[in-house]
């Protein structure tokens, strides 16, 4: 009877200890798959969180700047009366961040050479061109035979200003 009582808690055993391989390489399969989906998942929203605050970083600038109208005719305005008083520098803020220094010299430059009026004579004559796209807008002024000869294109950044883009 002995005899028959061991191969079967031999194979009681067997039985048990392959449950117990199956449950634990089941729990493993399961614990690796989670952490293989939850790396991928972290790792990518950790991207995005990077991606967002180098965007956040590159946009402040544009975010924080005051200077400039809440309409393009507005800004155009403020540029023509710093340019009379002779700020160049507070005129050179009205442009867009990349453009500020090359126009406060550019200003200085007009004035030296005696081409401050022809300048502001064509900032008052400027007329709406139109709308080129729902952030962007341009203005001409015709000369004496009435041809459109000086163009400022205006953008609107996002705090909600218009900027001078091209003059």
């Amino acid at each position: 009877m002995e005899s028959q009582e061991q191969p079967q808690q031999n194979k009681k055993r067997i039985i048990k200890a392959l449950k117990i391989a199956g449950i634990t390489i089941g729990v493993l399969a399961v614990f690796l798959i989670t952490a293989f989906y939850g790396l991928s998942w972290y790792g990518e929203w950790d991207l995005r969180k990077d991606v967002a605050q180098i965007i956040e970083q590159q946009n402040r600038p544009y975010l924080e700047d005051a200077y400039g109208g809440k309409t393009p005719k507005e800004t155009l305005d403020l540029f023509i009366t710093a340019v009379e008083k002779g700020d160049f520098t507070l005129a050179s803020k009205y442009f867009v961040l990349d453009k500020q220094e090359e126009w406060e010299s550019g200003l200085e430059r007009i004035k030296e050479k005696n081409n401050l009026d022809l300048l502001l004579d064509r900032m008052h004559k400027m007329e709406d061109r139109g709308s080129l796209g729902p952030d962007s807008f341009q203005m001409a002024a015709k000369d004496e035979k009435g041809v459109f000869m000086t163009f400022v294109s205006f953008i609107k950044y996002p705090s909600g200003i218009w900027k001078i883009q091209e003059l």
